[in-house]
């Protein structure tokens, strides 16, 4: 375990407390939250390879995995399930919440000195060490930060890596959360010899099923108030043969329609737990919603679980259908808060 930095009082930037706590340590574990995307996935490979070139012992885990994820350098580097070790950190990348990389791997990082980077707004310093700042528009660009202060060079694979987790998170460096800090760091990752093909192949993965699956999600859009609204339940994974990652760009498809200030995607995970997504635009603190619920994410990019259980009212409802409409329902009125109709 790494205890002795100083924090209390120190001088020192989050960022090189962090750096040092990485610096001390012989073994490493690094790990993301359940369901990742690119931004969890790369900044998780783009920092198991610079701690590599330290000679350090590395382990790189994510319950679910990213199919999507293949074309970036070190992939195969990354497992589902914890090591047999207990390592001198435990670096939890991307997560507003401890809880957010699972039960068991919970369980197995407390036995452990925690170090935090993250860049959720509000997100929680669970770690021994914290690195959060939600001014970053990706985690990638906050473990960009972390790598130059290890000192250790930026190679063409952790630049690969960085850039498809920035990219992926910016939606292409068009979301207002871009900065000209943030395009430098870009502009230098390209430099270092980023490969922009396998961050395409990346981004842009698709398969059949994904669109076997999209047209039930487009079958349910409704657009009301300046929201649309559309959902996925079990049967259809199961009828189009796709997996959960399938349906993680659809949200977007519905936020970009014209005159839509905030979009909801409810998606069945199990009977009985559906997983809310939001997107949004301007004042619209989708991210307050988020917590409301026990959820969380950034102001205009958040979610949420809801478990029937918890609520009565819906609870008695056997049509799943309709148990989705009461699910917008509530969200659609927690949003209406901050749209003039």
């Amino acid at each position: 375990m790494v205890e002795n930095i100083e924090k209390d009082g120190s001088s020192l930037h989050p960022r090189e407390i962090v750096a040092q706590a990485l610096l001390e340590a012989d073994s490493v574990v690094i790990a993301s939250h359940e369901g990742p995307e690119p931004d969890a996935i790369g900044s998780s490979l783009a920092l198991g390879l610079a701690l590599e070139a330290l000679r350090k012992r590395v382990f790189i885990y994510n319950k679910d995995g990213l199919e999507s994820a293949k074309f970036l350098p070190g992939y195969e580097k990354l497992k589902t399930y914890l090591p047999d070790f207990i390592p001198d950190i435990f670096c939890v990348v991307d997560c507003a919440t401890l809880d957010r990389i699972g039960e068991e791997a919970k369980a197995f990082a407390i036995r452990t000195t925690i170090v935090n980077i993250d860049h959720h707004s509000k997100g929680e310093n669970f770690g021994t060490f914290n690195y959060v700042d939600p001014s970053a528009p990706a985690c990638g660009v906050l473990i960009y930060e972390v790598i130059k202060e290890l000192k250790v060079k930026i190679t063409p694979e952790i630049a690969t890596n960085i850039y498809a987790a920035i990219a992926k998170d910016t939606m292409g460096f068009i979301l207002p959360t871009v900065n000209s800090a943030s395009l430098r760091v870009a502009a230098e990752l390209v430099e270092a010899g980023a490969d922009l093909l396998a961050v395409m192949k990346t981004l842009k993965y698709a398969t059949l099923r994904k669109y076997k699956l999209l047209s039930f999600f487009l079958s349910r859009i409704k657009f009301e108030d300046h929201i649309s609204t559309s959902y996925l339940l079990l049967e259809d994974f199961e009828k189009s043969g796709a997996k959960d990652e399938d349906a993680d760009e659809f949200i977007d498809m519905i936020r970009g329609i014209d005159g839509v200030l905030a979009a909801i995607f409810v998606r069945e995970k199990q009977p009985g737990l559906f997983k809310v997504s939001m997107r949004s635009q301007g004042d619209i603190d989708v991210a307050d919603i988020a917590r409301k619920y026990g959820g969380g994410g950034h102001k205009n990019a958040a979610g949420f679980n809801f478990r029937i259980k918890d609520f009565p009212e819906i609870a008695k409802y056997q049509d799943k259908n309709i148990i989705v409409e009461e699910i917008l329902k509530i969200t659609r009125n927690e949003m209406l808060r901050y749209i003039k109709v």
